[in-house]
Protein backbone atom coordinates (compact mmCIF):
# COMPACT_ATOMS: atom_id res chain seq x y z
CA UNK A 1 0.00 0.00 0.00
CA UNK A 2 1.47 3.24 -0.92
CA UNK A 3 2.68 5.49 1.90
CA UNK A 4 0.49 9.21 2.56
CA UNK A 5 1.71 12.12 1.04
CA UNK A 6 5.08 13.49 3.48
CA UNK A 7 5.04 17.86 4.06
CA UNK A 8 7.96 18.83 6.44
CA UNK A 9 7.50 22.63 7.62
CA UNK A 10 9.80 24.80 9.23
CA UNK A 11 9.71 27.87 11.12
CA UNK A 12 10.44 28.38 14.85
CA UNK A 13 7.20 30.36 15.38
CA UNK A 14 5.15 26.72 14.05
CA UNK A 15 2.82 29.58 12.04
CA UNK A 16 3.92 27.63 8.77
CA UNK A 17 3.03 24.11 10.32
CA UNK A 18 -0.79 25.76 11.06
CA UNK A 19 -1.17 27.51 8.08
CA UNK A 20 -0.44 24.06 5.79
CA UNK A 21 -2.28 22.18 8.38
CA UNK A 22 -5.10 24.51 7.73
CA UNK A 23 -5.47 24.16 4.07
CA UNK A 24 -4.87 20.28 3.72
CA UNK A 25 -7.82 19.87 6.43
CA UNK A 26 -10.11 22.18 3.39
CA UNK A 27 -8.80 20.55 0.74
CA UNK A 28 -9.05 17.09 2.37
CA UNK A 29 -5.98 15.66 2.04
CA UNK A 30 -4.54 13.30 4.45
CA UNK A 31 -1.02 13.83 4.85
CA UNK A 32 1.73 12.93 7.37
CA UNK A 33 3.08 16.39 8.41
CA UNK A 34 6.05 16.68 10.40
CA UNK A 35 6.82 20.45 11.90
CA UNK A 36 10.44 21.39 13.28
CA UNK A 37 11.83 24.53 13.95
CA UNK A 38 15.17 24.96 11.90
CA UNK A 39 16.58 24.34 9.12
CA UNK A 40 19.52 21.43 9.97
CA UNK A 41 16.04 19.46 11.64
CA UNK A 42 14.26 19.47 8.24
CA UNK A 43 17.52 18.60 6.27
CA UNK A 44 18.12 15.33 9.24
CA UNK A 45 13.94 14.63 8.00
CA UNK A 46 14.81 14.65 4.22
CA UNK A 47 17.50 12.54 4.92
CA UNK A 48 14.92 9.84 6.90
CA UNK A 49 12.09 9.68 5.57
CA UNK A 50 12.49 11.76 2.28
CA UNK A 51 9.60 14.48 1.81
CA UNK A 52 6.75 15.38 -1.09
CA UNK A 53 6.87 19.10 -0.20
CA UNK A 54 8.91 21.34 2.27
CA UNK A 55 7.49 24.61 3.45
CA UNK A 56 10.11 26.88 5.03
CA UNK A 57 9.27 30.25 6.60
CA UNK A 58 12.14 33.17 4.81
CA UNK A 59 13.51 34.01 8.23
CA UNK A 60 14.51 31.19 10.18
CA UNK A 61 15.94 33.64 13.18
CA UNK A 62 19.54 31.23 12.93
CA UNK A 63 22.61 31.08 10.79
CA UNK A 64 20.54 28.62 8.26
CA UNK A 65 17.75 30.92 6.38
CA UNK A 66 14.99 29.73 4.80
CA UNK A 67 16.55 30.12 1.44
CA UNK A 68 19.80 27.94 2.06
CA UNK A 69 17.40 25.55 3.50
CA UNK A 70 15.65 25.27 0.10
CA UNK A 71 18.79 25.14 -1.85
CA UNK A 72 20.34 22.33 -0.05
CA UNK A 73 17.50 20.14 -0.45
CA UNK A 74 16.72 20.76 -3.99
CA UNK A 75 20.65 19.88 -4.27
CA UNK A 76 20.28 16.45 -2.04
CA UNK A 77 16.52 15.46 -3.67
CA UNK A 78 15.48 17.70 -6.61
CA UNK A 79 12.11 15.98 -6.79
CA UNK A 80 11.02 17.42 -3.39
CA UNK A 81 8.71 20.80 -4.46
CA UNK A 82 10.02 23.44 -1.48
CA UNK A 83 7.53 26.65 -1.30
CA UNK A 84 9.41 29.43 0.79
CA UNK A 85 7.03 31.70 3.17
CA UNK A 86 7.94 35.00 3.64
CA UNK A 87 6.53 38.14 6.19
CA UNK A 88 5.81 41.42 5.38
CA UNK A 89 9.09 42.60 6.24
CA UNK A 90 10.32 40.19 4.17
CA UNK A 91 11.34 40.54 0.22
CA UNK A 92 8.57 41.35 -2.02
CA UNK A 93 9.62 39.49 -5.09
CA UNK A 94 12.20 36.82 -5.84
CA UNK A 95 13.65 37.11 -8.88
CA UNK A 96 16.38 34.58 -9.65
CA UNK A 97 17.87 33.34 -12.68
CA UNK A 98 17.30 29.63 -13.42
CA UNK A 99 17.02 27.11 -15.85
CA UNK A 100 13.71 25.50 -16.36
CA UNK A 101 11.38 25.21 -13.38
CA UNK A 102 12.41 27.56 -10.22
CA UNK A 103 14.22 25.33 -7.11
CA UNK A 104 11.12 26.78 -5.08
CA UNK A 105 8.10 29.47 -5.15
CA UNK A 106 8.28 32.23 -3.40
CA UNK A 107 5.14 33.50 -1.21
CA UNK A 108 4.49 36.63 0.60
CA UNK A 109 2.24 37.66 3.02
CA UNK A 110 -0.88 38.81 3.00
CA UNK A 111 -0.93 35.30 1.05
CA UNK A 112 -2.93 34.79 -1.75
CA UNK A 113 -5.29 31.79 -0.58
CA UNK A 114 -5.82 31.06 -4.23
CA UNK A 115 -2.37 31.21 -4.97
CA UNK A 116 -1.08 29.23 -2.27
CA UNK A 117 -3.69 26.85 -2.22
CA UNK A 118 -2.99 25.85 -6.06
CA UNK A 119 0.33 25.39 -5.37
CA UNK A 120 -0.44 22.97 -2.57
CA UNK A 121 -2.13 20.99 -4.52
CA UNK A 122 -0.06 20.78 -7.58
CA UNK A 123 2.63 20.13 -5.02
CA UNK A 124 0.51 17.39 -3.49
CA UNK A 125 -0.26 15.79 -7.07
CA UNK A 126 3.67 16.54 -8.88
CA UNK A 127 2.84 18.70 -10.61
CA UNK A 128 4.78 21.90 -11.52
CA UNK A 129 4.40 24.42 -8.33
CA UNK A 130 5.68 27.28 -10.20
CA UNK A 131 3.49 27.04 -13.05
CA UNK A 132 0.68 26.82 -10.09
CA UNK A 133 1.82 29.70 -8.91
CA UNK A 134 1.93 32.43 -11.84
CA UNK A 135 -1.37 31.08 -12.74
CA UNK A 136 -4.25 33.99 -13.16
CA UNK A 137 -6.12 33.26 -10.33
CA UNK A 138 -9.59 33.82 -11.84
CA UNK A 139 -8.62 31.02 -14.37
CA UNK A 140 -8.68 28.51 -11.61
CA UNK A 141 -9.83 28.29 -7.96
CA UNK A 142 -9.12 24.83 -7.45
CA UNK A 143 -10.91 21.79 -7.55
CA UNK A 144 -13.26 22.76 -4.06
CA UNK A 145 -13.76 26.32 -5.87
CA UNK A 146 -15.33 24.65 -9.25
CA UNK A 147 -17.25 21.60 -7.72
CA UNK A 148 -20.73 21.03 -7.39
CA UNK A 149 -22.57 24.12 -6.90
CA UNK A 150 -25.90 23.80 -6.41
CA UNK A 151 -28.52 25.37 -8.82
CA UNK A 152 -30.70 28.14 -7.73
CA UNK A 153 -33.78 29.37 -9.60
CA UNK A 154 -32.84 32.91 -11.21
CA UNK A 155 -36.12 34.20 -11.41
CA UNK A 156 -36.94 33.18 -8.47
CA UNK A 157 -33.93 34.67 -7.04
CA UNK A 158 -34.31 37.58 -8.91
CA UNK A 159 -38.24 38.67 -6.98
CA UNK A 160 -35.95 38.31 -3.69
CA UNK A 161 -33.26 40.45 -4.66
CA UNK A 162 -35.31 42.79 -5.99
CA UNK A 163 -37.28 43.51 -3.09
CA UNK A 164 -33.80 43.65 -1.05
CA UNK A 165 -32.84 46.34 -3.21
CA UNK A 166 -36.20 48.44 -1.97
CA UNK A 167 -35.69 47.64 1.48
CA UNK A 168 -32.22 48.33 1.48
CA UNK A 169 -31.78 51.24 -0.60
CA UNK A 170 -29.08 50.48 -2.01
CA UNK A 171 -27.03 51.52 -5.56
CA UNK A 172 -26.60 47.23 -6.78
CA UNK A 173 -26.71 43.98 -5.42
CA UNK A 174 -25.07 40.98 -6.68
CA UNK A 175 -25.65 37.36 -6.22
CA UNK A 176 -22.63 35.40 -6.98
CA UNK A 177 -21.67 31.98 -6.60
CA UNK A 178 -18.17 30.64 -5.29
CA UNK A 179 -17.17 29.74 -8.91
CA UNK A 180 -17.22 33.27 -9.68
CA UNK A 181 -19.99 33.24 -11.50
CA UNK A 182 -22.13 36.22 -11.39
CA UNK A 183 -26.15 34.15 -10.98
CA UNK A 184 -27.96 37.77 -10.87
CA UNK A 185 -27.44 41.43 -10.61
CA UNK A 186 -29.70 44.10 -9.85
CA UNK A 187 -29.44 48.08 -9.53
CA UNK A 188 -26.19 50.45 -10.63
CA UNK A 189 -23.74 47.24 -10.87
CA UNK A 190 -21.51 48.86 -13.19
CA UNK A 191 -19.70 51.07 -10.37
CA UNK A 192 -17.90 47.77 -9.56
CA UNK A 193 -15.22 46.27 -11.45
CA UNK A 194 -16.78 42.76 -11.01
CA UNK A 195 -13.95 40.76 -12.05
CA UNK A 196 -12.11 42.40 -9.15
CA UNK A 197 -14.40 42.09 -6.95
CA UNK A 198 -15.15 38.36 -7.24
CA UNK A 199 -11.30 37.67 -7.00
CA UNK A 200 -11.17 39.62 -4.22
CA UNK A 201 -13.98 37.95 -1.96
CA UNK A 202 -13.46 34.53 -3.47
CA UNK A 203 -11.07 33.83 -0.14
CA UNK A 204 -13.87 34.45 2.00
CA UNK A 205 -15.84 31.79 0.64
CA UNK A 206 -13.66 29.50 1.21
CA UNK A 207 -12.85 30.54 4.82
CA UNK A 208 -16.57 30.41 5.43
CA UNK A 209 -16.21 26.57 4.60
CA UNK A 210 -13.65 26.13 6.64
CA UNK A 211 -15.18 27.62 9.79
CA UNK A 212 -18.79 26.04 9.55
CA UNK A 213 -16.78 23.19 10.27
CA UNK A 214 -15.94 25.19 13.96
CA UNK A 215 -19.11 26.73 14.69
CA UNK A 216 -21.42 23.99 13.70
CA UNK A 217 -21.90 23.39 10.24
CA UNK A 218 -24.62 25.98 9.03
CA UNK A 219 -22.37 29.68 9.40
CA UNK A 220 -23.87 32.45 8.28
CA UNK A 221 -21.40 35.82 7.61
CA UNK A 222 -21.56 39.58 7.02
CA UNK A 223 -18.37 41.14 5.99
CA UNK A 224 -18.64 45.52 5.69
CA UNK A 225 -16.04 47.16 3.70
CA UNK A 226 -15.65 51.11 4.82
CA UNK A 227 -14.78 53.24 1.81
CA UNK A 228 -14.40 56.45 0.83
CA UNK A 229 -15.94 55.61 -2.50
CA UNK A 230 -18.12 52.88 -1.56
CA UNK A 231 -19.27 51.00 1.31
CA UNK A 232 -20.09 47.01 0.16
CA UNK A 233 -21.64 44.61 2.54
CA UNK A 234 -21.13 40.68 1.71
CA UNK A 235 -23.34 38.07 2.98
CA UNK A 236 -23.22 34.60 2.48
CA UNK A 237 -26.04 32.47 1.33
CA UNK A 238 -24.68 29.10 3.05
CA UNK A 239 -21.71 27.76 1.64
CA UNK A 240 -21.76 28.46 -2.25
CA UNK A 241 -23.30 32.02 -2.83
CA UNK A 242 -22.83 35.27 -1.38
CA UNK A 243 -24.58 38.72 -1.94
CA UNK A 244 -22.87 42.06 -2.27
CA UNK A 245 -24.52 45.02 -1.49
CA UNK A 246 -23.29 48.13 -2.77
CA UNK A 247 -23.55 51.93 -1.26
CA UNK A 248 -21.92 55.22 -2.22
CA UNK A 249 -19.22 55.99 0.31
CA UNK A 250 -21.63 57.66 2.60
CA UNK A 251 -24.52 55.52 2.72
CA UNK A 252 -22.97 52.17 3.94
CA UNK A 253 -22.26 52.75 7.76
CA UNK A 254 -25.97 54.06 7.99
CA UNK A 255 -27.37 51.01 6.98
CA UNK A 256 -25.56 48.73 8.95
CA UNK A 257 -29.03 48.05 10.72
CA UNK A 258 -31.03 47.65 7.80
CA UNK A 259 -28.62 45.25 6.41
CA UNK A 260 -28.48 42.82 9.53
CA UNK A 261 -32.21 42.44 9.80
CA UNK A 262 -33.24 42.68 5.72
CA UNK A 263 -30.04 41.52 4.17
CA UNK A 264 -30.23 38.43 6.55
CA UNK A 265 -34.12 37.91 5.80
CA UNK A 266 -33.56 38.02 2.10
CA UNK A 267 -30.54 35.21 2.48
CA UNK A 268 -32.59 33.24 4.26
CA UNK A 269 -35.03 33.16 1.20
CA UNK A 270 -32.29 32.49 -0.73
CA UNK A 271 -31.43 29.88 1.05
CA UNK A 272 -34.66 28.59 0.86
CA UNK A 273 -34.46 28.35 -2.54
CA UNK A 274 -31.23 26.47 -2.99
CA UNK A 275 -32.97 23.82 -0.57
CA UNK A 276 -30.70 21.17 1.51
CA UNK A 277 -27.66 21.60 -0.69
CA UNK A 278 -26.88 25.04 0.25
CA UNK A 279 -24.97 23.87 3.06
CA UNK A 280 -23.93 20.62 2.01
CA UNK A 281 -19.85 21.07 1.88
CA UNK A 282 -18.29 20.91 -1.76
CA UNK A 283 -16.60 17.80 -2.65
CA UNK A 284 -13.27 17.52 -1.95
CA UNK A 285 -10.41 15.95 -5.08
CA UNK A 286 -8.29 13.14 -3.20
CA UNK A 287 -4.86 13.66 -4.13
CA UNK A 288 -3.05 11.52 -6.88
CA UNK A 289 -0.95 9.01 -4.34
CA UNK A 290 -4.59 8.19 -2.95
CA UNK A 291 -6.40 7.41 -6.17
CA UNK A 292 -3.49 4.99 -7.10
CA UNK A 293 -4.60 3.58 -3.73
CA UNK A 294 -7.80 3.13 -4.57
CA UNK A 295 -7.23 1.99 -7.72
CA UNK A 296 -4.62 -0.85 -7.08
CA UNK A 297 -7.18 -2.21 -4.22
CA UNK A 298 -9.71 -2.77 -6.77
CA UNK A 299 -7.37 -4.54 -9.31
CA UNK A 300 -6.31 -6.72 -6.70
CA UNK A 301 -10.06 -7.31 -5.36
CA UNK A 302 -10.93 -8.03 -9.06
CA UNK A 303 -7.50 -10.24 -9.34
CA UNK A 304 -8.70 -12.78 -6.47
CA UNK A 305 -12.32 -13.57 -7.74
CA UNK A 306 -10.67 -14.43 -10.85
CA UNK A 307 -8.40 -16.84 -9.72
CA UNK A 308 -10.93 -18.43 -7.39
CA UNK A 309 -11.14 -22.31 -8.38
CA UNK A 310 -13.78 -23.75 -10.06
CA UNK A 311 -16.23 -25.96 -8.09
CA UNK A 312 -15.30 -29.47 -7.79
CA UNK A 313 -17.18 -31.56 -10.93
CA UNK A 314 -18.54 -34.75 -9.58
CA UNK A 315 -19.04 -37.86 -12.13
CA UNK A 316 -22.36 -38.92 -12.91
CA UNK A 317 -22.89 -42.45 -11.43
CA UNK A 318 -24.93 -44.62 -14.21
CA UNK A 319 -27.63 -47.14 -12.48
CA UNK A 320 -27.93 -50.28 -14.37
CA UNK A 321 -31.57 -50.89 -15.36
CA UNK A 322 -33.02 -53.86 -13.01
CA UNK A 323 -33.49 -57.16 -14.80
CA UNK A 324 -37.16 -58.38 -16.07
CA UNK A 325 -39.15 -60.43 -13.64
CA UNK A 326 -39.16 -63.85 -14.95
CA UNK A 327 -41.30 -66.48 -13.20
CA UNK A 328 -40.87 -70.33 -13.57
CA UNK A 329 -43.06 -72.07 -16.06
CA UNK A 330 -46.06 -74.16 -14.64
CA UNK A 331 -45.41 -77.86 -14.87
CA UNK A 332 -47.94 -80.06 -17.33
CA UNK A 333 -50.04 -76.80 -17.82
CA UNK A 334 -52.76 -78.05 -20.04
CA UNK A 335 -53.72 -74.84 -22.37
CA UNK A 336 -57.10 -76.78 -23.89
CA UNK A 337 -58.86 -75.40 -20.34
CA UNK A 338 -58.80 -71.87 -21.95
CA UNK A 339 -60.78 -73.47 -24.24
CA UNK A 340 -63.81 -74.20 -22.13
CA UNK A 341 -64.23 -70.20 -21.19
CA UNK A 342 -67.57 -70.07 -23.37
CA UNK A 343 -69.14 -73.10 -21.96
CA UNK A 344 -69.14 -71.18 -18.49
CA UNK A 345 -72.39 -71.01 -16.93
CA UNK A 346 -72.75 -66.88 -16.03
CA UNK A 347 -76.41 -67.64 -14.55
CA UNK A 348 -74.77 -66.98 -11.50
CA UNK A 349 -72.57 -64.21 -11.18
CA UNK A 350 -74.91 -61.92 -9.99
CA UNK A 351 -75.07 -63.83 -6.68
CA UNK A 352 -71.83 -62.62 -6.10
CA UNK A 353 -73.45 -59.01 -5.31
CA UNK A 354 -76.31 -60.70 -3.33
CA UNK A 355 -75.65 -59.90 0.40
CA UNK A 356 -77.99 -63.27 1.59
CA UNK A 357 -75.94 -65.62 -0.25
CA UNK A 358 -72.70 -63.99 0.16
CA UNK A 359 -73.28 -64.86 4.13
CA UNK A 360 -74.35 -68.62 3.65
CA UNK A 361 -70.95 -68.70 1.65
CA UNK A 362 -69.04 -67.53 4.16
CA UNK A 363 -70.84 -69.08 7.27
CA UNK A 364 -70.06 -72.88 4.74
CA UNK A 365 -67.00 -71.67 3.68
CA UNK A 366 -64.15 -74.86 5.33
CA UNK A 367 -66.82 -77.55 6.07
CA UNK A 368 -66.01 -80.90 5.20
CA UNK A 369 -67.26 -84.17 6.41
CA UNK A 370 -64.49 -86.87 6.68
CA UNK A 371 -65.34 -90.55 7.87
CA UNK A 372 -64.24 -91.76 11.39
CA UNK A 373 -61.44 -93.52 9.81
CA UNK A 374 -59.73 -90.63 8.76
CA UNK A 375 -60.65 -88.66 11.90
CA UNK A 376 -58.67 -91.25 13.74
CA UNK A 377 -55.92 -91.21 11.34
CA UNK A 378 -55.28 -87.61 11.58
CA UNK A 379 -55.81 -88.08 15.41
CA UNK A 380 -58.80 -85.53 15.76
CA UNK A 381 -60.53 -88.38 17.79
CA UNK A 382 -57.73 -89.03 20.23
CA UNK A 383 -56.34 -92.85 20.76
CA UNK A 384 -59.49 -95.44 20.97
CA UNK A 385 -58.90 -98.88 21.89
CA UNK A 386 -59.68 -102.33 20.18
CA UNK A 387 -62.92 -101.85 22.47
CA UNK A 388 -63.96 -98.63 21.24
CA UNK A 389 -63.28 -96.79 24.45
CA UNK A 390 -59.90 -94.23 24.85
Amino acid sequence: MPSLPRIITVDPTYTVARIVRGVMDLLGYSVVQVDVPQGADALDEVQRGGATMVISAWDLYSEMQGLEVALLIKQNAPGIAIVLLGDMEDPEHMNEETDGDPPFVYVRRPVDMLQFIRVMQAGMRGESIAQAATMASNSSGGAFMDSNVPAIDPNNARVTVKKMLSDLGAMAILLVARNGEVVLEEGASGYLNRDHLMKALLPTVSTTIEMSHLVGGQAQTIHFYDGEDKDVFVLSVGLHHFLCVVYNGEMGARNFGNVTRFGRKGAQDLIALIGAGAFIPPRQQQPAVVEKSISTKRKEKTTEVAVVEPAIERPVISVAEPEPVKLEPIANLDMSIFDQLGNLDLSKADDVFDMDKLAEMVNTAGQKQITLEDALSIGVLGDFGADGKS
